[in-house]
């Protein structure tokens, strides 16, 4: 009898000890499922256009609603109602307790105070103008779990770390939202970061990435199904890239322009031209619609607006003083798309109504058609100085530029033309368009700098003396035309269009044509030809130090890639990405968020 007492004691100490841990492990779960519904609300909450540029305080997460009991319909006596913690605690704890989320200090401490907001991690990184350009934000999120169990209940007490990162596009050498394609052909270095919102495809052994490379959906060392302008068994230098041994492309978090979520604010269903794409960064507002992105688009940021229009009185004198020709309106920008001219006294107006020329125009081959410029000569709005960099007439000036052709027409085809622009303000410079914009010889290079055509020194992308400034062109498709552009040799046959080397320091956000947007298989074009061509390059090397962003789908230049040997040859690309925008970006707010669950722990 005493043999058999020990061992139904021990029986039953063994069943107690198997049935505690099957509560704890399913307390344990049901408190990580909290977790993620936390994870859920404060990342919708986070996004709410209003509260994306802000680190929110605790008690900005107190709406968060609690979990129920049909939530857990497997936990065996899980308490139908949770306490408010928010509203003060019970005598007996129910289920679920301590459910909430609160912000943190920079070393994971929550903070007392409901009203706090969390302090940005050590390391962040701010601009010229004192304001954080990369930070994460840190929130403590809790469940505190009891179920029931033999001799008494089981607490399980998870926590998880969730931060907020914000950082900008610029701290990559290319950043795309869309499927990112990188097929070289002659050999291409990648230095800088890469990553993608979506799919990777990377099938040449001619690619070196020099640094990390991240994609949010899956990597292919393979073409874009459809692509009929590759063919991997005819392809000879098909494989994978190279990288670092300890660095291969791997799997992030999406990172989302502006911290909201495109899906909720974007649909081109609806009424609203407002809330399309992304491309609304370089949209002008339409009166009259809510508009998700007020004060982000460039539209609001610029300092000046310049409008180019057509004339509708063939008598009436144009903007440069002939009948007929373009209008032009130099103004600052309102919220409802207008625009409120400026005095023509007035120093901002006499500084860009002398670098204007209108009713030029050009042949883009690519597009197949002759485009109405505008021409904005960047040395007329600077004064030069006898070493470093020139400064901007006015100190009134934030250096941000928003010019465009509001008559382009399918029919009508406008572009921006920015040219001799080897010096900018030493604060840096922004233009922003909603046409296609062609960059015109060497630009922010000080002048024609020694690596130019120099394979043994493209390191150095600037003249002596002259420090590269921040700056970056934001546009519907971003054209380069070297040193040796012509406008009359435009329109004739590829011969005619030599190029000469030329250098570019400027950050690009540009839109492109995806891979068999009209069902014909036609090429992209990849993260190689992001800047477009119309020469032939075949002789001439094209040094870019920057850093290219796509986040929307071109809508102007929308012609497919031509592929080679007609429109352009490419040129020998000595491309580099500029860590000096890593601490001073480009004039301008555009910042990108992830939403990370980050450290787990139970109690």
């Amino acid at each position: 009898m005493v043999i058999a007492a020990i061992a139904a004691d021990y029986t039953m100490g063994i069943t107690r000890h198997v049935q505690r841990s099957n509560t704890l492990e399913s307390a344990i779960a049901t408190g990580d499922s909290c977790l993620d519904i936390l994870f859920g609300n404060w990342r919708s909450i986070c996004r709410q256009p209003l509260n994306v540029n802000h680190a929110l305080p605790t008690n900005s997460f107190t709406s968060i609603p609690l979990p129920t009991s049909s939530l857990f319909p497997n936990i065996a006596n899980f308490g139908s109602s949770a306490v408010d913690y928010y509203g003060g605690h019970l005598s007996n704890p129910p289920t679920v307790s301590n459910f909430k989320v609160v912000a943190a200090d920079a070393e994971w401490n929550p903070m007392a105070d409901p009203t706090g907001t969390p302090i940005p991690t050590v390391g962040s990184v701010l601009d010229s103008n004192g304001d954080i350009t990369a930070a994460t934000y840190n929130y403590i999120a809790s469940a505190d779990i009891t179920l029931p169990a033999l001799n008494g209940n089981t607490v399980a007490k998870v926590r998880r770390l969730f931060q907020k990162q914000q950082m900008s596009p610029w701290d990559f050498a290319i950043f795309y939202i869309d499927a990112l394609e990188i097929h070289p052909g002659p050999p291409f270095n990648v230095t800088g970061w890469v990553h993608t919102n979506s799919k990777l495809y990377t099938a040449h052994t001619t690619l070196n990435f020099a640094e990390k490379v991240t994609y949010a959906s899956d990597w292919f060392i393979n073409f874009v199904p459809g692509d009929t302008y590759h063919n991997q068994n005819t392809d000879s230098e098909f494989g994978p890239p190279t990288y670092p041994h300890n660095l291969p492309p791997t799997r992030d978090q999406a990172m989302q322009p502006f911290g909201l979520d495109s899906t909720s604010i974007f649909n081109t269903n609806d009424q609203n031209p407002n809330n399309d794409s992304y491309r609304e960064l370089i949209q002008p507002p339409v009166a009259g619609y809510p508009d998700p992105l007020v004060g982000q688009r460039y539209w609001d940021q610029a300092g000046v607006v310049i409008q180019v229009s057509d004339n509708p009185s063939p008598t009436t004198r144009g903007f440069d003083g002939t009948p007929g020709h373009d209008l032009v309106t130099i103004g600052t920008p309102n919220s409802d798309g207008t625009i409120t001219p400026l005095s023509p006294s007035s120093s901002l107006y006499l500084m860009f109504s002398g670098a204007i020329s209108t009713n030029q125009s050009i042949q883009d081959n690519r597009e197949g058609a002759t485009l109405r410029i505008a021409s904005l000569d960047l040395s007329q709005i600077v004064t030069s100085v006898p070493t470093g960099n020139p400064s901007f007439k006015s100190p009134n000036f934030n250096a941000i530029v928003y010019i465009y052709d509001s008559s382009n027409s399918s029919s009508n085809r406008r572009g921006i033309r920015v040219k001799n622009g080897t010096k900018v303000p030493r604060s840096g410079f922004t233009l922003a368009s909603n046409n296609p914009v062609y960059i015109q010889g060497d630009f922010n290079t000080g002048g024609t700098p020694p690596s130019d055509g120099n394979p043994s020194d493209p390191t150095n992308p600037q003249v002596s003396g002259y420090t590269r400034a921040p700056t970056s062109i934001l546009a519907d498709a971003v054209n380069i035309l070297s040193n040796s552009w012509n406008d009359a040799n435009s329109s004739h046959g590829l011969s005619s269009r030599i190029a000469s080397s030329t250098t570019v320091n400027a950050a690009i956000v540009s839109g492109i044509v995806p891979t068999n947007t009209y069902g014909d298989g036609a090429y992209s074009g990849g993260a190689e030809n992001f800047p477009r061509f119309l020469e032939d390059w075949s002789s001439s090397a094209l040094t870019y130090y920057g850093s290219m962003v796509e986040l929307y789908n071109s809508q102007q230049s929308a012609h497919e890639w031509p592929g080679t040997g007609s429109v352009y040859n490419p040129p020998r690309r000595q491309w580099y990405f500029d860590t000096n925008f890593r601490t001073t970006p480009p004039p301008g707010t555009l910042m990108i968020y992830s939403y990370v669950k980050s450290r787990w722990s139970v109690l």
